[in-house]
């Protein structure tokens, strides 16, 4: 089952109630004929990978479940970083030295099948309930029950505070649908930043007259490239803009072809979060600021 992208008025709704969104790596947990595997939602295997969820899976009592959740990593801060679960969901084989540095915890929020019995026509709360008796008997930390909020608006604000991801909504009684769904919402908690254009990336396919991204820096560092959020008027008046602009070298790489000009366009994005490297992840353009 997949989300919708919601906004803040869906903050005011009686409807629904609010889970964290987290930042990792889809991961069901399957028991089928005594033996526990590990898949994401393209039918990858990730049983090897991430050895830990394994071994706690096995504490669960019911002899046959699948269980949907979100593979994470939570650093020394108590912070969700995704180059954790990225990094262990890559690596196709045991890496001990991998699996010390970045310890997976799987955030499970919940049931499809339970004991032989398809559970996706159960109600929401009922998945819940069921779900949350199911993981008591895991002990330790590494399989955790995702619980949820009606006070939407202000799970909203503690998210914001905290700078985390944003909270995904879902529907009071609901199904589980093997598809995307309204009943589910991501409100994400977007940060937003003024930039400036350094250049272009070549634009492809509909692209290909225009330009792909925006290369964009800010106190002469690069920031990352934003390629999305651009209405038809956006790319015309970009393309107008590069095409006058004074053409100039490359004052850095950022590992695909660019073309760097002189321009004094400044830009709003917003994204998620900085990457280390100090680059944008997910950003999106919102228009230019005189």
């Amino acid at each position: 089952m997949l989300c919708h992208d919601g906004d803040l008025s869906d903050l005011k709704r009686k409807d629904m109630v609010a889970e964290m969104k987290f930042d990792g790596t889809r991961v069901l947990i399957i028991k089928e004929q005594g033996k526990i595997r590990l898949q994401n939602r393209d039918g990858i295997d990730y049983t090897v990978r991430l050895g830990e969820i394994v071994q706690a899976a096995k504490r669960i009592t019911a002899s046959q479940f699948i269980l949907d959740g979100e593979a994470v990593f939570v650093n020394s801060k108590g912070e969700i970083e995704f180059v954790g679960s990225q990094r262990r969901c890559a690596t196709q084989f045991p890496d001990i030295l991998l699996r010390m540095q970045y310890p997976i915890v799987h955030k499970c929020f919940d049931i499809i099948e339970l004991n032989g019995e398809d559970w996706i026509d159960r109600p929401y709360e009922e998945r819940k309930t069921v779900l949350k008796d199911l993981l008591r008997s895991v002990t330790e930390q590494t399989i955790q029950y995702v619980p949820y909020r009606t006070d939407l608006e202000r799970a909203f604000e503690e998210v914001v505070k905290k700078r985390e991801e944003g909270l995904i909504l879902k529907r009071l009684g609901s199904k589980y649908e093997h598809a995307r769904s309204y009943n589910w919402l991501k409100v994400k908690n977007w940060v937003c930043e003024v930039c400036e254009v350094a250049g272009y990336t070549p634009g492809k396919n509909a692209r290909s007259i225009y330009f792909g991204s925006l290369v964009l820096v800010k106190d002469g560092k690069f920031r990352g490239c934003v390629g999305s959020g651009f209405t038809d008027r956006d790319l015309r008046q970009f393309k107008k803009a590069f095409d006058a602009a004074e053409k100039m070298g490359r004052p850095f790489e950022i590992g695909e072809s660019w073309t760097a000009i002189k321009t004094n366009l400044k830009v709003k994005v917003k994204y998620y979060r900085i990457t280390k490297s100090g680059v944008f992840r997910f950003p999106v353009y919102q228009g230019i600021v005189s």
